[in-house]
Order: structure tokens, then sequence, then C-alpha cells
């Protein structure tokens, strides 16, 4: 597999009396590097990371195929052979190959006036053009990065200067020899995690409204309850408010509401809470029967009077006419408690 890596070229570099411009440079170095699938022969998969152990780097044949290799100005669409040598190369590296730390330092020349210049105007990039055996076997490294591939095998073909390399002067493979566009790099691990973190969160958000959803399905059997309960209420707010109090389309408490208006007035009912309407409801919709006990707040006047038999008109009036006046006064007492 043809590839490249991209360093700048850096360090000490002078122009000899014949004009050449001569210099040292890293060109290759250790360690887990991103690749895109297209780069690596697969295009099945967007980036794989390729492992560069060290002894694959500094293997004495890897290193002697760094020495005298020609140097191009970008890389060219083929490698460089005897036969294309004179139409690409534009300089030469020297035979000086040293291992600097993580990478390979080399001494090079450029002899062509036009590369020259390149450089002058600031195309300082060089990339270097190898072949190499790609080992899909994946595994994590010593330092405990995990990598999909490991590099072996690797030989020099040529380095070129190239105007930018996607990661300044991180050796990096891709660029113009394999003509795809830069990928960016890998994110920080605190970013990852906290974009996996937060998949996890809708994953349970997803997971919690799955099974809101298979509560309030309506099965058969809460259906006939529902419809039970709106016959009961239905029932109660018309012997509340008489049979032509108005029902339809409205929900549970517009009902109550309703009902309580017709029986105690809409002026009482509409200074009234929720939670009063509702214990009103609920106090006139109680069948009549036997008068209860008195309570703290004294005996319900409509009770009583309608657990007597018979019940003149004149009696039923007034103890409706207490009844609102109790239920009124205890609402002002309630409110004056709160406020």
């Amino acid at each position: 597999m043809l590839i490249t890596d991209t360093v700048t070229l850096v360090g000490d570099r002078r122009t000899t009396q014949d004009g050449y411009l001569v210099a040292a440079a890293r060109i290759a170095r250790t360690g887990v590097q991103t690749y895109s699938g297209a780069e690596m022969g697969r295009t099945d998969l967007a980036a794989v990371r390729v492992w560069r152990p060290e002894e694959e780097v500094f293997a004495a044949d890897a290193l002697a195929s760094m020495a005298h290799r020609p140097v191009t100005l970008d890389h060219p669409a083929e490698p460089v052979t005897a036969t294309n040598w004179k139409a690409h190369s534009v300089g030469q590296v020297g035979g000086e190959v040293a291992r600097d730390g993580d990478y390979i330092r080399v001494p090079l020349v450029l002899m062509d006036h036009a590369a020259i210049d390149a450089v002058t105007a600031g195309k300082r990039q060089l990339s270097v053009g190898y072949a190499a055996e790609i080992d899909w076997t994946p595994g994590t490294t010593p330092a405990g990065e995990a990598y999909d591939a490991v590099q072996r095998r690797i030989r020099a073909n040529h380095l070129a200067v190239v105007d930018a390399a996607r990661a300044g002067p991180a050796c990096r493979i891709g660029d113009a020899w394999n003509a795809v566009a830069p990928i960016p790099p890998a994110a920080p691990v605190d970013e990852v995690a906290a974009l996996r973190a937060a998949l996890e969160a809708k994953d349970g958000e997803i997971a919690a409204l799955t099974a809101r959803l298979r509560d309030a399905e309506l099965s058969p059997a809460r259906l006939d309850e529902a419809v039970a309960a709106r016959a009961l209420l239905l029932a109660e707010a018309r012997r509340i408010g008489g049979e032509a109090l108005a029902v339809d389309g409205r929900g549970e408490a517009e009902i109550r509401r309703a009902a309580v208006a017709a029986r105690i007035g809409d002026a009482t009912v509409r200074a009234m809470s929720d939670a009063a309407i509702e214990g009103a409801f609920r106090v006139l919709a109680a069948p009549t029967g036997p008068a209860r006990p008195a309570g703290p707040a004294g005996p319900d006047p409509l009770r009583q009077v309608l657990a007597e038999r018979p019940v003149s008109g004149d009696a039923r009036a007034e103890a409706l006419r207490r009844r609102d006046a109790r239920l009124t006064g205890a609402w002002r007492a309630t409110a004056s408690t709160a406020a």
C-alpha cells in the first residue's frame, strides 16, 4: 500500500554557494495515527487508527529505505522510480538517517530553483511517500491506545514538499499523493465521554417515554372504567344542577363547576378554587339520608331538613339558603387563613 506521512520543514537550513537549499527534518514517527478509510483501501470505514510500533519504524530496513530518496515538489501521481526520477526529482535525502526521539531525522538538499523559491515563500511541509504492509489485527498499544491495524515493513519511496499538512508538524498520512480530503483530528477523550453520556441519557428518556406510552394504552378494562366514571359524574352533576345542565364537550372540572354554579350561584363560584368546587360538589352530590352527628363545623342544615318528612317548599328553600351561607362562610374563612 502506498502511503504518505507529513511533517513541517523546521530546524537548521541554509543555502550553499551554488544556491542549493540544505536542511534537516523529522520525516516519520511512531505511535497511533488516524487515517481515512479511503486512504487505507477500506471505503467501508470512515476512519482507521493505525499503530506504527517502534520496532517497525526504527527497523534497520525501514531506516535504510529513508536514505538517498528523491525529493519532489508535491506528490507525483505515481511512485518515483529510475524511469521517471528525472521528471519528478527536485532534490535528494542524504544518507545519515538517525532516530530523534520518536521521530526519524534526515538531511536533505533541494537543487531545483522553483522548489527552493516555493520553500522560501512558505511551502515548508514535508510528506513522506512510502509503501507498507497493513496488518488488520486490532489491539491496544503498551501505552493503552486502541488501534484498528498495524503498519509493518515500512519502505520509503520519496519525500515531497507540499503546501500544508493536516496537523502542522505532526506526521500524518494522506495529502496530495492519495488525493483525499483531510480528516479532522480525533475528538478529545473528555469530549467523547460527554457525548457518550448524552447518548445514554437520551436512551434512558426513550425507555421512560416508551413505558409511559405503554401505561397510557386504553385497554378495554380501562375504557369501561372511564365510561363508568364519566356516567357517574354526569349523573351527580345533573342531580345537582338539573337535567338541563350543559355537559357536552366539558372536562370533569368544568362539569363540577357548572353544576355547583347552578346550585349556589355564579357570583359565589367565580371566587372559588377548583379544590373548593370539588368539595362543594362532593357535598351537594351526596345522597340524602339520616342526619349525621354535628361535627366541628356544625350540623348540615340541608341534610337535617331533607331527612324530615314531609318537606315543604319553604323549608327546602330555607335549608338551601342556610347551606349557601354556610359554604360561603367556610370558603371565606379558609381563604382568610391562607392569606
